[in-house]
């Protein structure tokens, strides 16, 4: 619950020294900053001085690596703590900066006159709304409306800012501030465009259409009847105006899934996230992940999570115009389902969403993957594609030395999520070519991986020396089919692939498992390769001739640990080590 923060008598005679600290200039230190206005931007006029600006401020995590250290505990079969998720209020209390610096950070914006209703503490972040002028004092910086090239929006932003340097190793990011987010949709992991299926799709069988008795087939899903529980929910995420349609999904259950036709999901709004059932706009994304997650799931509560807003961007040769990015905005819907009871919380979380990992600030990255930790810790599995360029699409950096490198994604490389990659094909599966994987160049690699992922290492040799993380979080974690599905969308059957398509599937395997485990229980998938760095643009990227991750024995980067097999998982989850 957020909290309006009270001004006790104590906090006076902080803020008096506050005041006369953090008097001048030279006793700022900058945060960050921008070398030039991001690429397909414009800087235009000032703003009006009484616009107002919503901010929010993240105070630094001093105990973090305690607090993941406790939710890989807690996460471990075997270990004590084991399955003994944490309550809403103990992780907020877990996190919540000490008395002394939240005072500090108050005190600050009290000194500088932020109306005392405006400043809600929730945990380690901080919310105010102040006019321009005074956000300018403040953060010792200049707005302007920045303009987006070609398109009718605007943004009031800045290009860098200060914070009083006693104050600077306790601040982790405060937004909006250099967050150049994108206005308009573009992708989302979806590898292609869909296409319309054509009458030979629809009545062939699984090598060439999927469809959910496929995937029961494959992944032997059986008639195990549940039946809704409230621990139990699961939550599917809609970013970038992509709503999921309820005629469609009513129709693609008439047809492919007959025994569940009473199947329906509720609605959220995020952030102002609309639930526009008329919208001519693009829904694949949101069709395909309802379709068939909830299917599979069989009985269970759903809830579409509707997410407006956009997230920060930092330019890149894949998407050298922020008009073209796809970042979505997790933070606002991470800090709804953060607030959300214990009972109202998803079990499984699908998100079939993502965007090269350099292409967010370091400490947006950092952030986030916090708040995934905090969910993780709470009892939620969730869940992210892996991406579609194998390896990574330029193979460019972006940090102005153009230097070849594979690219990993985000919130794919976050270790607190579970990734899932692609195959295709039947009997036996492969990886198939778009499936993301790879190794974060922001998190180490977690202790759960060492074993599998030093395998697989020593199995790659020299191979691709100098292109990637070795140090670095590996992912997917886990895979399923991900090519040929047919989905309703508009009134019309379409066939997409992407990992887009095997996170639903997975989603939908773990909540009828009700969370179950994913230490064992895989088909190890030994065949095929994953491909990028193919992705080229007038900006002319470097290649690197037949990069890919190939599928061995055990985990690879193509594919994970391989395909789930449900029945054993059944037996995994309710056996008595697994309780």
């Amino acid at each position: 619950m957020k909290l309006q923060y009270p001004l006790p008598q104590t906090l006076a005679l902080v803020l008096c020294y506050i005041q006369l600290a953090f008097a001048t200039d030279s006793s700022y230190q900058r945060v960050e900053h921008l070398d030039k206005v991001p690429d397909g931007w414009s800087r235009g006029d000032r703003p009006l001085a009484s616009e107002l600006i919503k901010f929010r401020l993240a105070i630094t995590q001093h105990n973090a690596g305690e607090f993941e250290q406790k939710v890989i505990e807690l996460s471990t079969p075997g270990h004590a703590s084991y399955g003994r998720h944490m309550k809403r209020d103990e992780v907020k209390n877990f996190l919540s900066p000490s008395l002394a610096i939240s005072d500090q950070v108050i005190a600050w914006l009290r000194s500088e006159k932020v109306p005392t209703s405006s400043i809600k503490l929730d945990g380690h972040w901080v919310s105010f709304t102040v006019p321009v002028s005074q956000a300018e004092q403040l953060l010792k910086t200049e707005f302007f409306y920045f303009h987006q090239q070609d398109q009718q929006s605007i943004a009031i932003r800045t290009l860098g800012y200060s914070v009083p340097r006693a104050l600077h190793p306790h601040i982790q990011l405060i937004q909006p501030t250099t967050r150049f987010g994108n206005l308009v949709p573009q992708r989302s992991s979806t590898f292609e465009r869909p296409k319309p299926a054509t009458p030979e799709q629809l009545a062939a069988g699984c090598n060439t259409a999927i469809t959910p008795d496929c995937l029961r087939d494959l992944y032997g899903i059986d008639n195990t009847t549940t039946r809704p529980e409230w621990q139990n929910r699961l939550g599917i995420s809609g970013f970038l105006e992509q709503y999921a349609r309820h005629d469609d999904f009513n129709d693609f259950l008439r047809r492919y899934a007959q025994n569940h036709t009473d199947a329906d999901f509720s609605v959220v709004s995020i952030n102002g996230g609309q639930d526009d059932q008329h919208s001519m706009a693009d829904s694949v994304e949101a069709n395909l992940d309802v379709q068939y997650s909830i299917p599979l799931a069989d009985e269970v509560l759903a809830t579409f999570y509707s997410t407006g807003g956009r997230g920060p961007l930092v330019p890149e040769l894949n998407y050298p115009d922020p008009t073209n990015s796809s970042n979505e905005p997790y933070l606002e819907q991470l800090h709804y389902l953060l607030n959300l009871p214990d009972e109202e919380l998803p079990a499984v979380l699908s998100n079939s969403y993502g965007e090269d990992e350099q292409s967010l600030p370091p400490s947006y990255v950092n952030a986030t993957c916090s708040l995934f930790a905090q969910l993780g810790a709470r009892g939620v599995s969730i869940l992210f594609a892996s991406g579609d360029s194998g390896p990574g699409s330029t193979c460019v950096r972006n940090d102005g030395t153009n230097q070849t490198r594979f690219l990993p994604a985000y919130p794919a490389s976050c270790p607190f999520v579970t990734t899932v990659g692609g195959t295709h094909r039947i009997n036996p599966e492969r990886a198939v070519s778009f499936s993301g994987g790879g190794f974060s160049e922001v998190f180490p690699r977690p202790q759960y991986q060492d074993q599998a992922v030093k395998s697989y290492l020593h199995h790659l040799g020299s191979r691709w020396n100098g292109l990637y993380n070795a140090t670095g979080r590996g992912y997917p974690d886990i895979s399923a089919q991900a090519a040929s599905f047919i989905v309703r969308d508009h009134g019309e059957w379409v066939s997409v692939r992407g990992t887009s398509a095997s996170t639903p599937v997975v989603a939908g395997v773990i909540s009828r498992l009700n969370s179950a485990r994913l230490a064992q229980g895989f088909t190890d998938i030994v065949l095929g390769s994953s491909s990028g760095c193919n992705w080229t643009s007038r900006n002319a990227p470097p290649r690197v001739r037949n990069a890919s991750w190939d599928a061995t024995e055990g985990w690879d980067p193509a594919t994970g640990l391989g395909t789930p097999l449900f029945r054993t998982l059944v037996k995994l989850a309710l056996s008595d080590d697994h309780m």
